[in-house]
Order: C-alpha cells, then structure tokens, then sequence
C-alpha cells in the first residue's frame, strides 16, 4: 500500500510522464490505489494482507506516450525495497551474511528474465532517445557542464614525479554569478571519491558542493588522481599496459596529492588551501599527512566526509562475493571497469524509471551504491553517475584490501619478502594517523554502510585535532547521498561552509 500510494505521486510528479498522466489514470488504476489504501486500513485493525503489492506500472511505449498495464501482476522474484522496508536495512540491518548478499545479485540478475527482448529494445531505444533530449549533462564533463552554468573555468594539466599527467579543473574566483563586492575567500581543493573523478554529477549549480564554494567566494579546484577518467595518460605507459595500473592508495597519497596541492598553492600564489575530501578523497590525505606533515601544513583546515579508513562493515561483507566480480566481467576491459551503453541500458534510464518489471535490479544496484534510502537517488541517475566511471576494478580492489583484511589502517603489502625489503618488516607499516597536527572536521551518517559509524568513532580517537565531528541529522542519510541527494546541502554543505567561513 504504502509503495503504491508513493509511485502514485511519483509519477505525477515526474517530468517525462507527468503530461501523459491524466491519459492512463482511468477508473480501473483508481480502483487498484482504493483496494490498496483499503488494504492499507486493514493492516492496522489486524487483518492479514500481503507483505509487498505489485503495481501495475505506467511506462512509455516506442512514441514516448504513457502507458498502463491492463492488470496488476505478481513480480516474479519480489518488488522492489520498498521505501518502509529499506528503513530496516543499513548497518542495522540483519542482511548480515555473505548469502543474503549473493541473493540479492541473485534475485537482480533473475528479474532481468522477466523483460522480454522487445520491450529491452523498445527501452533501449527509448533511452537514447531521452539521453538526447533532456540528459546531455550525462556526457558533458567538468568543463562543459561548469560552462553550460556560467563557471569561468581552466583546465590545467600536471606531471606527477612518476610520470602520470593529471588533468585538473579550476572554477575561477569571480564569476558572472556574483558581484564583484564578494571577494576572494580563500582556494578549496576537492578530492573525489573510490572509483570516481572531478565530474560533476549532472543535478545543477544548487545541489553541488563545488557550485556552492564558487558561489560564496573561494576559488575551487577539483583534483583527479592517476587511473581515473583524467588520469589516464603517462610519459612512457599506457592503459592498455599493466605496468600502467601498478599503484595502489599508497601512490596517490605519497605522489599524486602532494603534486596537486603544490601545483594549486604555486598557480595561485597562496601558502595553505582548504582540503575537502569525499570517500577516497580522505583515504588518501591521511597517509600523506601521517608521514609527510610539511604537507599537513599546508592545509588550512581538512574536511572528511564519509571517510574510509577503517572500512570494517560493508565492504568486509561484501568482500566475500568474489562471484561478483565474474558476473561483470564481460563490462571490463583487462580489469578496467568501463560499464559499456548497453550495460547503462539496461540498468538505467527508462527500464528503471517507468518500473517495467525490473525494479529490483534497479533497487539492488541503488542499494549497493547509495546503502539504504533508495528515494534519495532516482533509479534513472544510475546512466548519470556511471556514465563517468573508468576505473581498474581489480587493482583499486587491491588497494582496499590490506585495510579490510587487517583492519587496520595500513600501508599495501607486498608479500613478506618484498615488505621485508621496503619496510624492513614482515608485515606492512601502520599509517600513524595520530601524528596528524591539520585541524580535522570528520562528517559521518548513521546509514553508510561504506564508512561505518564505528569506523568514524575510532578515527576521531585517533585523530589528535578533530576540531568538529558531525553527524548528518537524517537518520537514512546514506554514502552516496552526500553528492546526489538534494538536500545534502542543508545536511552537510551548508555547515562546512560555515566552518569555513569561519576560518577565513
């Protein structure tokens, strides 16, 4: 009932079906939301009822015209998480084994049997389509999207010592979207997230941190690291060359940062800059910090949202499922996860939005990404955040794994023999986080499931100068919220700006 009664505003809401809503909502869709709400009543006075209701589901057929199925049908192997019941998952949840974990692939790859080829090409087709028309900020990159809002923007290129070329993004400090009474507050480096880069999510100049710190006076810059969609070039390898993929958390922390930040302080002329690390973007600064502190001092102040550090909870348990790994396989190139259009196809677009049978490939893959509010991120974004990713899948993996395995922050090991001989121990070193001297502001959420509240905690133990530690009041505020979700900047952003502020 509940599901039903939300995909009936939802699609009144939508853009792309809200035209043709009043066509398809005949008596017969009327009588099904009244048996549900009905349904619904009977609940509460102790009447049994189904668990889940399917919903006969408004689609769009090859003309873009909304349509309704004749009759309510029995999703095969269960409806999508329903928004009551993802508010039991997250770290609280009881999927807690490596089994539930495999079934919910399991249960994803078997709706996919439910579509028949014709309506995947109708869909497909509809897709390319859409892109066309509404989503071009889906292949747009940091430039041209930073452009299309009216951000002056440079594009700059830097060598790291070891040879790989980062391309890097620079939001110039006076823009056409201010006065010029609002000065210059200071330079912000933003370090992206695991598997990500500097592309900016195609939501808009309200929603964006970067957007938002450009608008209230700093100049940003967005960083990329080695590997990554602009990070993919070197003096003598290329990404077709395994030689290319050799490094690990370690190098982007010991090379890749300190060549960034150096490079940003020379251009502009200033001695310290604001750090804002997403995910990765904090795994990697803390090493860096930890034993190379010149460095630490050039940061003003140090902003940690979602930190992965200790990683003891979701990725311990889905680290098990090497299956995983094989299922995808046909989407990597040597390793290199690059998801292919038809692989975007499929789980996006219009195949998730319009519900025709396949929500639960479509909440599952929501579920893995943004943890648990699966509102937070509409099914048809997943194109949108994917459509960036190129990432070494199996290498970046590698990466993680010490940290998983030890838990404990460590640097990468090498195998006893070769640590024996960098080290000059058996095991790999500890990253000595508590020498860390950069005022630190951690921000956390109780529903990630990639940097668990525990994690955070024994971080901010461990950390000697944590100058703030927040937690994100909403309750389903999840690990990919803080760049998707639209009201991440009255939960998150709005508070590190004023912090900053404060600091200038």
């Amino acid at each position: 009932g509940e599901s039903l009664q939300y995909l009936d505003g939802y699609y009144q809401q939508h853009p792309r079906v809200q035209r043709e809503y009043s066509k398809v909502h005949s008596s017969e869709y009327d009588e099904t939301l009244q048996t549900s709400k009905r349904s619904s009543s009977s609940e509460s006075s102790g009447e049994h009822r189904p668990e889940d209701m399917y919903m006969p589901p408004v689609y769009a057929d090859e003309n873009m015209t909304a349509q309704m199925m004749k009759k309510p049908v029995e999703a095969p192997h269960g409806d999508a998480i329903s928004s009551r019941a993802s508010k039991s998952l997250g770290p609280h949840s009881q999927i807690k084994k490596k089994e539930q974990i495999e079934k919910l692939f399991a249960d994803a790859q078997m709706s996919m049997k439910h579509i028949d080829e014709d309506s995947q090409k109708t869909f497909h087709k509809m897709y390319e389509l859409a892109v066309q028309k509404e989503d071009e900020d889906v292949y747009f990159n940091a430039t041209q999207l930073l452009k299309k809002y009216g951000y002056p923007v440079e594009e700059h290129t830097i060598q790291t010592g070891d040879g790989y070329y980062l391309t890097v993004f620079r939001i110039m400090k006076y823009t056409a979207r201010r006065t010029p009474s609002v000065a210059s507050k200071g330079v912000v480096l933003l370090m992206h997230g695991l598997y990500g880069s500097a592309r900016l999510a195609p939501h808009g100049p309200r929603i964006l941190l970067a957007y938002l710190l450009a608008d209230e006076g700093y100049e940003v810059w967005l960083g990329n690291v080695r590997g990554n969609k602009y990070g993919r070039q070197h003096v003598s390898k290329h990404p077709a060359q395994k030689d290319f993929w050799q490094f690990r958390v370690d190098e982007i922390a010991r090379v890749d940062l300190p060549s960034l930040i150096d490079y940003v302080l020379q251009i502009t002329g200033q001695k310290k800059l604001y750090y804002v690390g997403y995910d990765q973007g904090t795994t990697a600064f803390l090493p860096m910090a930890s034993t190379m502190p010149e460095y630490g001092d050039k940061i003003i102040k140090m902003y940690a949202m979602a930190p992965m550090v200790y990683m003891s909870s979701m990725v311990r348990m889905i680290a098990p499922t090497s299956d995983l790994h094989e299922q995808l396989s046909p989407y990597f190139m040597d390793g290199e996860f690059h998801p292919s259009k038809e692989l975007l196809k499929t789980l996006g677009g219009e195949m998730c939005e319009k519900e025709i049978g396949c929500r639960k490939i479509c909440s599952n893959l929501n579920f893995v990404m943004s943890g648990v509010n699966l509102e937070h991120m509409e099914p048809a974004q997943i194109p949108m955040i994917t459509g960036h990713l190129r990432w070494r899948f199996d290498q970046t993996n590698k990466a993680v794994q010490p940290i998983v395995a030890s838990r404990e922050f460590r640097m990468y090991d090498h195998g006893a023999k070769i640590n024996k001989k960098m080290y000059g121990s058996v095991q790999p070193p500890v990253y000595d986080v508590s020498k860390i001297q950069t005022p630190v502001v951690l921000y956390y959420s109780e529903e990630d499931w990639l940097s668990h509240p525990k994690d955070v905690e024994r971080l901010h133990r461990e950390l000697p100068n944590v100058t703030e530690y927040y937690k994100v009041p909403e309750g389903y505020f999840a690990h990919m919220d803080y760049q998707h979700y639209k009201k991440a900047p009255e939960m998150v952003y709005t508070r590190l700006i004023k912090s900053m502020n404060s600091s200038s």
